[in-house]
């Protein structure tokens, strides 16, 4: 089928920053760009689509996140918005009186910001029994580092009386210093642990795959056409579950699944490449680990201690890393020799200093690496002295820029400090030194809104309006091909995806204005208003 759009800006994000006026489609590639005039003229038998003056961009790249969780997300309880305990607590109850729980399940909450809480502090143990001591209940916070468990999930997980035992990496909070009893707050591998995944009972299969197509849509609403789940590993199914979706042709957005630490050598081949093929939309593209927490949860493994110590912490508290300096070289060096990419969580400095000593040595030991393009996920505390050695890497970093939104004003006041809350997510920084960049949001976190994601790069401005790091805001179109070409380039498919250029894939996302021409704080109220995978629409208002 051929099409042409015509009559708007079509932003191709080619070489050049060549904006068009109209388009020529057929079978789900680009066959021309140019101007109306030219392209009319090439075929007078192609369907016309008059765009009005919208505006065309490649289809968002989501280079980060979870789509899988989104799915499940969308079949728990959300708390995302959520501003105290009781609010919490209450909306619980409602969850259970409305749809009780069946035997043998969980009630299970996703999204809550201790943060919005008079007092910043976590639902315990004894907050989650007040709504049910018979079922067992876990919240996840909005970081999906942490979580809230009533004391029956407590039993379930083996974190009971004085002698059990926390998986490497985790940590259960107690009801004080001196106690061994969990007060129901637990982080990092106390829950993340492969082994402990399997406490919380999966939904079933059929629902799982009906929720992933629900989750695409929401992805499609927001004009994102390839996208990732970073926790696919044998404990969860999750590959299986998005094989399924393929095999029975319900994907239609590109889904690259990333094998984590304790099943990539099961789950990958080597195949003498990075690049690997989709099947019906779905492939593994490389691996995943991670070394340290989140900022907003405390858990991130910084060099310097928090501006604001946690209440219970040292004074010098900088967090903590989740793998020693050997295992995580013996990883990448299982990755090289694979021809893996490996994507690796680090939000902290000290973190990415793990990453980039341990890269480095795997490099030294196999000879070779760096044509892999590994990529360094969230990068909120990347220093400016640690960029040379990550472009020497060739490492990609992937930046949760929209931390500086979201959780600026938190980073400013207690996380990290007036001073170093400037330079989260230093894209500016990477930008001035030639790093090939991409932006995401880590959904569930946030949705996978790249909008939203050009507004925070442009502006750097934090829910109550303050400015923080004005050094390290982008232009428009750099803001843009973070999510677009860039995109395409860390998942090694910048031949196909990330611009329109003839012979690449018809990939598109129409707006109701041009970003390069609205007033750079109008940038979030940009609307999507049609989605178009591959020359067929997935998504139109």
């Amino acid at each position: 089928m051929k099409k042409i759009y015509f009559n708007g800006n079509v932003i191709t994000v080619d070489q050049n920053e060549t904006v068009a006026e109209a388009i020529l489609i057929e079978d789900g590639k680009i066959k021309a760009v140019g101007t109306n005039d030219e392209i009319l003229a090439l075929d007078k038998e192609a369907e016309r689509i008059d765009l009005n003056k919208k505006t065309v961009l490649p289809g968002f790249i989501d280079p980060h996140g979870h789509i899988v969780a989104i799915a499940q997300t969308l079949m728990i309880v959300m708390l995302g918005d959520v501003t105290s305990k009781e609010e919490l607590l209450e909306r619980l109850r409602k969850e259970l009186k409305e749809n009780p729980v069946e035997e043998g399940k969980w009630l299970i909450g996703f999204g809550y910001d201790n943060t919005k809480f008079e007092g910043g502090e976590h639902p315990t143990k004894f907050d989650l029994d007040t709504v049910s001591k018979e079922i067992p209940i876990t919240v996840s916070h909005a970081s999906g580092h942490l979580a809230a468990v009533n004391s029956r999930a407590l039993e379930l997980y083996g974190y009971c009386g004085d002698d059990y035992i926390v998986p490497e990496g985790g940590v259960v909070r107690t009801v004080s210093p001196d106690s061994k009893e969990p007060n129901g707050v637990l982080e990092e591998n106390a829950i993340l642990d492969s082994e402990k995944k399997k406490v919380v009972p999966s939904p079933g299969f059929e629902d799982v795959l009906k929720a992933i197509v629900r989750a695409q849509k929401i992805y499609a609403s927001l004009g994102v056409t390839t996208t990732q789940d970073a926790s696919v590993e044998e404990a969860n199914h999750y590959n299986h579950m998005l094989g399924a979706c393929a095999q029975n042709n319900m994907l239609f957005i590109d889904i690259v699944g990333l094998a984590t630490q304790p099943s990539t050598k099961n789950l990958m081949k080597n195949e003498g490449t990075p690049k690997r093929e989709y099947f019906n939309h779905y492939k593994l593209g490389g691996a995943k680990t991670w070394l340290d927490g989140s900022p907003q949860g405390f858990t991130a493994w910084l060099s310097k201690p928090y501006h604001v110590v946690p209440e219970g912490q040292p004074a010098d508290y900088c967090g903590y890393g989740t793998q020693t300096d050997e295992v995580v070289t013996n990883y990448f060096v299982d990755c090289i020799n694979m021809n893996l990419q490996v994507h690796v969580h680090v939000n902290g400095d000290e973190a990415c200093e793990q990453f980039l000593r341990c890269y480095e040595k795997a490099v030294e030991i196999t000879g070779h690496g760096t044509e892999l393009r590994p990529v360094m996920v969230h990068c909120q505390a990347l220093r400016y002295d640690q960029l040379d050695r990550v472009k020497a890497l060739n490492a990609v970093p992937t930046f949760f820029n929209d931390h500086v939104r979201f959780w600026g004003d938190l980073h400013h006041d207690k996380v990290f400090g007036p001073e170093r809350a400037q330079n989260i997510s230093p894209i500016g920084w990477a930008l001035e030194k030639g790093i090939k960049f991409t932006l995401h949001q880590d959904p569930p976190v946030k949705l996978p809104n790249q909008i939203i994601g050009i507004h925070t790069a442009v502006n750097r401005t934090t829910e109550s309006g303050r400015v923080l790091g004005e050094h390290q805001r982008i232009s428009v179109m750099e803001a843009i091909k973070a999510v677009t070409i860039n995109g395409a380039y860390q998942y090694f498919e910048e031949d196909v995806k990330g611009s329109l250029e003839v012979g690449k894939l018809a990939d598109m996302v129409i707006l109701d204005k041009n970003p390069l021409e609205i007033p750079a704080k109008e940038l979030d109220t940009i609307k999507v208003v049609e989605t178009i995978k591959e020359g067929k629409t997935i998504f139109a208002i």
